[in-house]
């Protein structure tokens, strides 16, 4: 991507290009810049990898555009045609790791706003998302396939309790500035069950059992014993999707490399 690329397209009235720098964090879907004009900052994300993943960009750009509505993300400002760049807000904001007791109530009640946003697709299913890792062999793998097997039978002993969720709650999705948070990176957003991003949000800061019980009680005000059993099903879920993810990763850049 460069600036006389960004220039073709007619998103920039009256605002002079000054500087287009790669960010130094980067994500495994897109490749992130920092657009500078003479007024303000923006975000620039070159997409890669979507045969692959499965990203709708256009479902992402309205679904960013539904949460920037509700305070909880950046503007999405333009799509190209092509679907091969997007350009949106730029945030300011920390990556935090550990969080108080304040932080994490305020970061539940933010999951709560992205919960109430009302979308139209189709719902999550983990056992299509199981089906990604059939092809991997090693040990490791398989061990956590049978894992994730065992834990999404055990589903199935639950409610479902169907939102909008994100699906990638990590430390680098979330932005910290003062009183306020927000999201990034929104492509894998899509229909499941609000465990899903509260399990994320408990395996990805390590919280307490205490802590834990706080998240729940912000989040449904009362508690029962099943949410506390639901919880820990969903983060054995989320624990093992991600060893596969990093397995199937290796995998993959393995063969790129045996090609090469």
């Amino acid at each position: 991507m460069t600036k006389k690329q960004l220039q073709q397209h007619n998103i920039f009235e009256n605002e002079k290009l000054l500087s287009l720098k790669l960010l130094k964090n980067q994500g495994f879907c897109n490749t992130n810049y920092l657009l500078k004009t003479s007024k303000k900052k923006y975000l620039v994300r070159v997409f890669k990898n979507d045969s692959t993943v499965n990203i709708s960009r256009e479902f992402e750009f309205k679904v960013q555009k539904k949460a920037f509505n509700k305070g909880i993300a950046g503007k999405p400002l333009f799509l190209d045609r092509n679907k091969t760049f997007m350009v949106c807000e730029y945030l300011k904001g920390e990556h935090k790791y550990n969080l108080s007791k304040k932080e994490l109530k305020n970061l539940v009640k933010t999951i709560k706003k992205l919960h109430s946003i009302k979308v139209h697709t189709k719902e999550l299913d983990l056992k299509e998302e199981l089906k990604k890792y059939n092809h991997l062999s090693s040990k490791k793998a398989k061990k956590s396939i049978l894992a994730l097997n065992k834990e999404i039978k055990n589903l199935t002993a639950y409610k479902k309790q169907l939102v909008c969720s994100h699906h990638d709650l990590n430390p680098k999705n979330i932005l910290f500035n003062k009183n306020r948070i927000k999201f990034i990176d929104w492509e894998y957003t899509s229909i499941s069950d609000c465990f899903f991003d509260l399990a994320t949000i408990c395996c990805e800061f390590d919280l307490t059992k205490k802590e834990e019980r706080i998240l729940l009680k912000t989040y449904f005000r009362k508690i029962v014993k099943k949410d506390i059993k639901k919880l820990d099903c969903y983060k054995n879920i989320y624990n093992q999707i991600c060893k596969l993810w990093f397995i199937s990763l290796e995998y993959n850049q393995g063969i790129k490399c045996q090609k090469n």
